[in-house]
């Protein structure tokens, strides 16, 4: 990846995105096509603990049948949206700490103390994948200040093609009380006029980062083309959810400085780290089965 904080920030504070080409290298994307695979190919073998975070095309058209114009019967079984992604496989949570996507959230945040929050992935599949509404991230983050982040990883490249996003460049630039909560779906009667629609058209492995204000959406895939994103949402400083869920490791700080917060990440991800022997840190329980804790309802 090649450094340009600079050119990062300034794309960033002008049009509300940046789009940071080989932020994944090419070892690392095939690890994480890999592992993406593994949880389309078998969800039927998945522990109900983990198909609880997927959900299907066919769910999404159930409340939004104007994005897809194809019959049920065609779309058949595909995934649209995994949520909790890093419980699904250690790839995903070591994702947390990708340093290349870490240098520019630091740079567009200007300080080491940003949080995670989640990562997702969506996955828009050939030939069948429906359109995504026009939307800001704000409102459906509820968060007590706009300063976050969406960040994109492209597993697959994107075009116009295969459902790309499509930004209005500028339109993160509106003070947080008049974002109101219907701007979680905007009508095409409320899009702005004055503002031409950019397709952002990027290789796999590329980073798009965009602030959770700007308006942005994106078509359909009729393409024999995968399009699959591993998106995850940042929190700057004194910035706070304001819903009573927490998402898997939500409060992480990679960059932080400060002893408890490297501390915690230690514990959160020791694979990452060596203690004074060499040897990999002991690694955090994480789930009800690893305590040996039963199930709600079990004995």
């Amino acid at each position: 990846m090649k450094h340009e904080p600079q050119r990062w920030k300034a794309d960033y504070e002008r049009d509300g995105y940046v789009v940071v080409p080989d932020c994944v290298d090419a070892e690392l994307l095939g690890r994480l096509r890999a592992a993406a695979d593994r949880i389309t190919s078998n969800y039927n073998r998945l522990p109900p603990s983990l198909r609880v975070h997927i959900q299907f095309e066919q769910d999404f058209l159930k409340f939004q049948p104007q994005t897809n114009d194809l019959p049920p019967q065609t779309i058949g079984d595909a995934i649209k949206l995994i949520m909790e992604l890093p419980m699904f496989d250690p790839i995903f949570a070591d994702l947390i700490c990708h340093e290349p996507l870490l240098d520019v959230l630091e740079t567009l945040f200007g300080t080491s103390e940003f949080a995670f929050h989640n990562y997702k992935a969506i996955i828009k599949a050939p030939r069948v994948s429906s359109a995504f509404v026009w939307h800001r991230d704000l409102p459906y983050l509820q968060h007590t200040s706009p300063n976050l982040l969406t960040a994109m990883i492209c597993l697959d490249e994107m075009s116009q093609a295969n459902g790309a996003t499509v930004v209005y460049p500028g339109t993160h630039r509106v003070a947080h009380e008049s974002v109101p909560p219907s701007d979680m779906h905007i009508p095409q009667s409320k899009l702005p006029r004055d503002i031409d629609p950019v397709t952002v058209n990027c290789a796999a492995g590329s980073a798009v980062l965009f602030h959770v204000n700007i308006i942005h959406g994106g078509g359909p895939n009729r393409s024999e083309i995968p399009r699959r994103n591993i998106i995850s949402i940042w929190t700057g400083p004194n910035t706070y959810s304001g819903i009573a869920h927490r998402f898997a490791y939500q409060g992480v700080m990679p960059r932080s400085r400060d002893p408890q917060r490297r501390k915690q990440l230690r514990m959160a991800f020791p694979r990452l780290f060596k203690d004074e022997q060499g040897q990999p840190l002991p690694r955090a329980v994480n789930s009800r089965e690893e305590a040996g804790i039963p199930a709600p309802g079990r004995a």
